[in-house]
């Protein structure tokens, strides 16, 4: 079978449903799993493919989202589709598990109301993200 028809139809498993960030390294999309039903992230990357291929970074970059994923306070890398763009250009799908938001949004949330974070919320938030680093540190990953 042709590589890029299988690459394309990698992406028929996925329902884009909106976008719901975007930044240096591409757009995120809040998307559902036609076969499960189920609500995901979807990162697209666009590849600036070199000789090789994909991108040794882009590589080493996957290969420690795999493996952090295993800790409960860092979200979790599901799978890596690679598709078409519609201009014809390489695209990796990064698949995470979906989170209703993030921490900066929920500041956010608490700034424009004019409340303050409720101390216990703060110790709760705080202990979470030094778990995370914690474990990312103890892999050899800094953030």
């Amino acid at each position: 079978m042709d590589k890029e028809v299988i690459a394309v139809s990698a992406m028929d498993a996925f329902e884009k449903l909106e976008k719901v960030g975007e930044g240096t390294y591409g757009k995120v999309y809040r998307a559902r799993e036609k076969a499960t039903g189920k609500i995901v992230a979807l990162k697209k990357t666009r590849l600036h493919e070199d000789e090789e291929g994909v991108p040794s970074t882009t590589l080493r970059e996957i290969s420690i989202l795999r493996m952090l994923a295993r800790d409960p306070h860092i979200v979790m890398l599901m799978d890596v589709k690679q598709g078409l763009s519609k201009d014809g250009k390489t695209v990796l799908y990064l698949v995470f598990e979906y989170m209703d938001t993030d921490v900066k949004k929920y500041i956010r949330s608490f700034r424009q109301t004019g409340d303050n974070i409720p101390p216990q919320i703060v110790k709760s938030l705080m202990y979470q993200l030094c778990k995370g680093i914690a474990f990312c540190h103890g892999h050899g990953v800094l953030h």
